[in-house]
């Protein structure tokens, strides 16, 4: 009897490529007639494209895939990109109960993984030389059943190459799969896999509402930002009740950025520390930090005693903004951060502190709006000015006369004495035709014109 087969929920591994971007539909099953999904961030984008035969990916997919990886992990621990299994023991690994139906949604998110195309431009992973490339696979290279009417025959399936070497190169993380597999939403589920990723680097998170709910989770790109709100809610709480996000109050979870612009805030919960004793009380405050980051408790109290609490905060800032944009930068973040501390080590080049980047991010934000606004008033100027023309154009050659008519009888004293007293026909024309426009307008409703 496989490994598998005797526990099958131990923990796992998640390859991190597969965390940042949602690789499948949140749904149970495919939308008819969509085939294709994108997602974006500032690095580039991720375009998945299904197969005519089986279209995306669903919700259920997503998780066949965890277990796929899990299933290398005990087979050869990445060793081997083909993998012998039972169908089984994947039903098992997943938490499916063990009925025909079951079997067959398996067999067909198997068959649906080899047809899915994946193209990464500018934002896949390449642990090995430690920056971003473009890929283009499929991430199963063939599967193969013998029997699908035996479930305990052995089966295989085989990694594409370019994601198996992402999985050699180390390119993974621990996941619970205890708690993945016990959570009921789709919407939690990435969530989770992907604050799981971020939550290494630092707790607390604040991320644009739209980024989140539409690049890194897959949610609609229909839905206004209260529908947003309404949809991640249940899959927050759901994520507070096991213990893996800090419970907040709306007004602290969303802040609004700007006209239209609204921002997440997403925090670990931290578990509740151990009871202290009095010879020796555990770390809290700075302390808690350094150590969390890999500094030495003996260190950490050391540092912390004898350098001012403002430069501890200020080098935790600029190691961990190394650890996010340069990690190669950095290979033992706690023996680094430790000398950083007592050398006082000036910034990095180009670095961005937590407020500045939140600043520039408004501000960002808000030029948008201020473009999108001003294109806005653009196109309803240039409507209106379409309307009036076709106005002026359908009347025949009498109407026409009789509305200048009533351009001008109407028109202001200033306005009209100003026409009265042109000499030059081409300026009597333009003024008239000003008079004329704001008549229309009037008429049709529009607002005048400054």
């Amino acid at each position: 009897m496989h490994d598998a087969e005797q526990d099958p929920r131990r923990v796992g591994r998640d390859e991190m490529n597969l965390c940042e971007f949602p690789i499948a539909l949140l749904t149970d099953y495919p939308s008819e007639g969509v085939k294709t999904m994108v997602f974006e961030d500032r690095h580039g984008r991720l375009t998945v494209s299904g197969s005519d035969a089986y279209g995306l990916p669903t919700a259920p997919d997503s998780d066949v895939i965890v277990g796929l990886i899990q299933l290398t992990k005990l087979r050869n621990d990445f060793t081997d990109p083909t993998v012998e299994f039972t169908r089984y023991e994947l039903l098992r690994l997943l938490g499916w109960p063990d009925q025909k139906h079951y079997y067959q949604r398996l067999t067909e998110s198997l068959h649906r993984w080899v047809g899915v195309t994946l193209r990464y431009d500018g934002t896949w992973w390449d642990n090995r030389r430690k920056r971003r490339v473009d890929a283009s696979f499929h991430i199963l290279e063939c599967v193969i059943l013998p029997d699908k009417n035996d479930p305990m025959i052995e089966s295989s399936f085989t990694w594409n190459k370019i994601f198996f070497k992402s999985c050699r190169d180390g390119n993974l993380k621990r996941l619970d799969l205890d708690t993945y597999f016990s959570l009921k939403s789709a919407i939690s589920k990435q969530l989770y896999r992907f604050l799981d990723k971020r939550f290494y680097l630092r707790p607390d998170w604040t991320f644009g509402l739209p980024e989140l709910a539409f690049e890194h989770v897959g949610m609609s790109r229909n839905y206004a930002v209260r529908n947003i709100k309404q949809k991640l809610q249940p899959a927050l709480e759901e994520l507070e009740a096991i213990g893996f996000l800090e419970p907040m109050a709306a007004a602290d979870r969303y802040t609004k950025a700007g006209r239209g612009a609204w921002n997440i805030r997403l925090v670990r919960k931290l578990p509740a520390p151990a009871e202290a004793q009095p010879a020796e009380p555990g770390p809290t405050g700075l302390e808690r930090e350094l150590i969390d980051r890999g500094v030495t408790a003996a260190t950490a109290r050391d540092l912390v005693a004898t350098s001012p609490a403002e430069r501890i905060r200020a080098q935790i800032e600029h190691t961990d903004w190394l650890r996010e944009t340069k990690p190669k930068r950095v290979a033992d973040v706690g023996a680094y951060l430790a000398e950083a501390i007592r050398k006082d080590f000036a910034p990095p080049a180009g670095f961005e502190g937590r407020a500045e980047r939140a600043a520039r991010e408004t501000a960002d934000r808000a030029a948008l709006d201020r473009e999108v606004e001003a294109r806005r008033a653009q196109a309803r100027e240039r409507e209106e000015r379409d309307r009036v023309r076709a106005y002026w154009e359908a009347l025949p050659p009498e109407r026409r006369a009789a509305l200048d008519a009533a351009a001008l009888a109407g028109a202001a004293p200033a306005d009209r004495a100003a026409y009265e007293a042109a000499a030059a026909a081409p300026v009597r024309r333009l003024l008239l035709v000003g008079l004329r426009d704001a008549l229309i307008r009037h008429r049709l409703g529009l607002p005048a014109v400054d």
